[in-house]
């Protein structure tokens, strides 16, 4: 009887039994198998526990029972011999035998007290073999239900596993549908391993070219200016500065420019 009244006692341990449901709960996302497995052997040792108690429970009410009967058989055997002497007793006076009646009388008066001692005795004994038997009956019943349970345990279990199983299958595609709409959607970045590694490259290669044509416009500034390699182009270009050429040049001008 300890593990059920002290189950029922600690069942309303509140926060206990939360703590207790979060590791349980926890144990079985972890390793299911081994969570059914255990499940069962704790089942197994219950069930052990309460059969062992109704052996105990029927034993008890064995022995109450027996001497429930014995001090029951006493009592009715006081009883019929009181209704003997009282027959003898009426006999007596009948006869008007006084001094038979006397003794008679004595006897009885003591017999009739001793059936009154016996009475609560009786009583007593008769109720303890009735809560005996309850208290047997109630835990052979326990006995059985644990045992009808833990018949179909496995079942259940392998059932429960596959049930959730199937459940974690589906929040994970429900969650990759969720994320893929709202990539779809702008609200998310790519938040793959790939997809991370591969934005952080296409990002470097971007900052590495836009640099690099930074420094080739700033060296295109920076440069002085070089010659086409085509003298009509180059004449062109020094017509368009104001620059004279060589060909058209005379020796004044020439010598002016030296002088500048």
């Amino acid at each position: 009887m300890g593990t059920i009244f002290g189950f029922m006692k600690n069942l309303g341990k509140q926060k206990l039994g939360d703590a207790g449901r979060s590791l349980t709960e926890a144990i079985v996302s972890w390793d299911p198998e081994a969570a059914s497995q255990a499940e069962i052997e704790t089942m197994i040792e219950d069930l052990d526990k309460i059969t062992r108690e109704a052996a105990n429970a029927r034993q008890t009410f064995q022995k109450d029972n027996q001497q429930a009967d014995a001090a029951k058989a006493n009592y009715d055997r006081h009883l019929q011999a009181a209704e003997i002497l009282n027959q003898k007793v009426e006999t007596a006076k009948t006869a008007g035998n006084e001094a038979d009646a006397q003794g008679l009388n004595a006897s009885m008066d003591k017999l009739l007290k001793q059936l009154e001692t016996l009475r609560p005795e009786v009583e007593r004994e008769t109720q303890d073999a009735e809560e005996a038997k309850s208290v047997m009956e109630e835990l052979e019943e326990f006995a059985r239900m644990a045992a009808e349970k833990l018949k179909t345990a496995r079942s259940q279990l392998e059932a429960g596993k596959r049930d959730m199983q199937r459940a974690e299958m589906e929040k994970k595609r429900a969650q990759e549908r969720a994320e893929q709409a709202e990539r779809l959607s702008g609200l998310r970045e790519e938040t793959s391993n790939l997809g991370v590694a591969l934005s952080a490259m296409n990002r470097q290669a971007e900052k590495a070219r836009a640099e690099s044509a930074a420094a080739g416009m700033k060296a295109t500034l920076l440069s002085p200016e070089k010659s086409s390699e085509d003298k009509n182009i180059d004449e062109a270009l020094k017509a368009v500065s104001g620059e004279k050429t060589e060909a058209g040049g005379s020796y004044a001008d020439r010598l002016a420019a030296l002088k500048k």
